[in-house]
């Protein structure tokens, strides 16, 4: 019943535990991102960077501030230390923040403080097409698709890219403004003003109370026109000074799939949420979403990361299992006793299931960490049950009764268990306690192995004894079924006794040959030091092959929205020629991206291959072949970035070279020099100051 206990709290822990590619990690990084609409750098660096800099220098915990002024965007990338909670460092930096915020230009957006999210890029991408307008693809992704879709559990921000927006435009007459002293901010102001429902108090009638409101909002251009603008001397209409018409609004950002223009949806999941779960009610919200648009728009999803992370966790809870299979396999053919086996392979799952009840108690979740520790721990799972069965059958042969036996042979070898027990505890328990970075990734690996290890001397003490007690009690057909056992099972036990003749033997020359054997270890020593050496490369993660890639591109600064688009379009083409490419989609203009900087002289194409399993060629292969196509495009940026691990937010390049001064003549001197010396080096790609 204690073990029942256990494994029916494990089943339903496991039933309430999330899967998610990494455990979740404090990453004590702040970001602070302000938008000034037209703006350039260096306007940015006086007017916006300067006043927040020194409004977040007195913050506790601060190592260093990172800064970017780029065009209409300020960006600052505030470093703490390892110790620092994150999300206090978020409150802190917010009312540093606010604080200078009335130091701040007027035409500046308020900046916006958040905490660095691993998961910054999208976890799906949907795509809105069909024979439609543009501006109503964009109603009916604003109106139908979005609402529905940003209330889900989990989801983020929904953001729309591309379609059309209708707007009211107020064309001012310049004369006209002049003969009545008045200026485009005047009026502008004046709109503003007007335009925006106020609470008015409260009425009372008799017993009944009534909350008023001033509803002062434009319900048609009729009114907007009608509007009264005061200027010295009396008022005048807004319809008098200029025309109003109601038109689409000024395209800043395109979308195309496959060469079409389309609407996309962005959809980003909320930094605590599981990618998986997220997704999953993402997809089931889709069919809702489908059956309320007309029958001739279609929406499609064209990026799900969730795909990834199931396939990663599904391939590793299968090895997980066959894992346990396979022990079952090897105790078969070795103990050749039934009986051991069947105690054995009841005491791994019980021993797993029971693990996940302190997973869900920790608050871990499925991740690779987590699942590779599990199944990293199912040989150590084994050692304790099997040594207490060896010494259980030991009694046995001696002719006692199976509850005698399993008493004794418990009692009598419960010290080794505890050893084995204890070896592996001292070498991953501390790996739960690493600092940095690394610790809060492998944390949940180690405590998962140590976890199970516990229990597997837990059940080894307790279930595998009562096992053996009452499962080796013969019945009338026991001798029958033993016979046929050993049938099956003495090849392989010729086998093992073979292999023991040569084993000894092999040991006899080794006692005899000792300097040879010594000889042997020490080069294996020095083998192993290539690693400490460098001799051997590293990474912290590697890039596997997800079928997709990113070519991000930058024209001169100052290019038109069509001629971005034209230079995408001929990649669209080329990229579309090849065999491997599934989709592509693009974002054409910088729009609102913290790391990618605004401008209609940016873009961005997201490329789709077929499953790995159907093309000969790797992703680096076709990254290396559209590198390539750089020299047909002079004057122009092209970077090719492989898509990074699910999970781990892509933050530039993995190399970067930073050059401090006052001087920014020199500084951009200086960093031609140095970029030319990094193109020159051998493995160096996508080079840009």
């Amino acid at each position: 019943m204690v073990i029942m206990f256990f494994v029916v709290l494990g089943a339903a822990g496991y039933t309430r535990i999330s899967s998610d590619l990494f455990p979740e990690t404090n990453i004590p990084y702040i970001t602070v991102v302000t938008y000034y609409p037209g703006a350039g750098a260096e306007e940015i660096e006086e007017q916006v960077l300067e006043p927040l800099e020194e409004a977040v220098a007195p913050v506790s915990g601060l190592r260093r501030n990172i800064a970017t002024a780029s065009e209409g965007l300020a960006l600052m990338v505030l470093e703490f230390s390892m110790s620092t909670d994150a999300d206090t460092a978020v409150n802190e930096v917010q009312r540093a923040v606010n604080e200078a915020v009335n130091k701040l230009p007027n035409g500046a957006d308020k900046p916006v403080v958040r905490k660095y999210n691993l998961n910054e890029k999208p976890i799906m991408t949907l795509v809105l097409s069909g024979n439609r307008s543009l501006d109503a693809l964009y109603r009916l992704a604003d109106g139908t698709v979005k609402q529905h879709l940003e209330s889900l559990p989990g989801v983020g921000m929904v953001e729309i890219v591309g379609g059309r927006e209708r707007e009211v435009q107020v064309r001012l007459d310049a004369k006209r403004l002049e003969s009545y002293g008045l200026s485009i901010n005047y009026v502008a102001d004046r709109i503003s003003m007007e335009n925006v429902n106020i609470p008015a108090g409260n009425l009372y009638q008799g017993e009944a109370e009534f909350t008023v409101r001033l509803l002062g909002k434009f319900n048609s251009i009729g009114e907007l026109g009608e509007l009264r603008i005061p200027f010295r001397g009396g008022t005048v209409r807004l319809a008098d000074l200029g025309t109003i018409t109601e038109e689409y609004a000024d395209v800043e950002r395109k979308f195309r799939l496959n060469g079409r223009e389309a609407v996309g949806i962005l959809i980003q999941k909320q930094s605590d949420a599981s990618t998986v779960e997220t997704a999953s009610r993402i997809e089931r919200q889709l069919a809702t979403v489908r059956s309320l648009l007309p029958g001739d728009v279609n929406l499609i999803v064209a990026q799900n990361s969730a795909t990834f992370v199931r396939d990663s966790l599904n391939e590793t809870k299968r090895t997980l299992v066959e894992g346990v299979l396979m022990c079952g396999l090897v105790l078969a053919l070795f103990l050749r006793r039934w009986r051991s086996v069947l105690t054995v392979m009841l005491a791994i799952p019980t021993s797993i299931i029971s693990t996940f009840l302190m997973m869900y108690i920790c608050g871990f979740t499925f991740n690779l960490l987590s699942l590779m520790g599990l199944t990293l721990c199912v040989g150590i799972l084994v050692d304790d049950s099997i040594v207490v069965l060896e010494n259980i059958h030991r009694h046995r042969t001696m002719g006692k009764d199976p509850v005698t036996a399993a008493i004794d042979g418990r009692r009598e070898i419960g010290l080794a268990a505890v050893a084995i027990t204890a070896q592996d505890i001292v070498v991953f328990l501390p790996i739960a306690f690493l600092s940095g970075l690394v610790g809060q990734f492998f944390r949940q690996f180690g405590l998962t192995v140590v976890f199970a290890a516990l229990f597997s001397l837990f059940v080894s003490f307790t279930l595998t004894p009562m096992l053996s007690a009452h499962l080796e009690r013969h019945g009338p057909g026991e001798k029958k079924h033993r016979r046929q056992w050993v049938k099956i099972a003495n090849p392989f036990a010729e086998m093992g006794g073979r292999a023991l003749r040569r084993y000894r033997a092999a040991l006899v020359w080794s006692l005899d040959h000792r300097r040879v054997v010594a000889s042997g270890l020490a080069l294996a020593l020095a083998v192993t030091a290539l690693i400490p050496l460098r001799l051997t490369g590293s990474e912290f993660l590697t890039t596997p092959d997800q079928n997709r890639f990113t070519v991000d591109i930058e024209l001169p600064s100052g290019s038109s929205l069509e001629r971005t688009e034209k230079v995408v379009a001929e990649l669209e083409h080329r990229l579309n020629q090849l065999p491997e490419v599934e989709n592509t989609y693009s974002r054409i203009g910088g729009g609102r991206s913290i790391f990618g900087g605004t401008g209609s002289h940016l873009a961005a194409i997201e490329v789709m291959l077929v499953d790995k399993t159907k093309r000969e060629q790797t992703v680096w292969d076709l990254t290396e072949k559209v590198r390539s196509w750089k020299r047909d495009y002079p004057g122009v940026k092209i970077v090719v970035t492989e898509e990074p691990v699910v999970g781990v937010s892509d933050q530039g390049p993995p190399i970067q070279l930073e050059v401090t001064g006052p001087d920014q003549e020199k500084l951009a001197e200086l960093a031609g020099k140095i970029e030319e010396i990094v193109k020159n080096t051998p493995g160096a790609v996508d080079v840009r100051s």
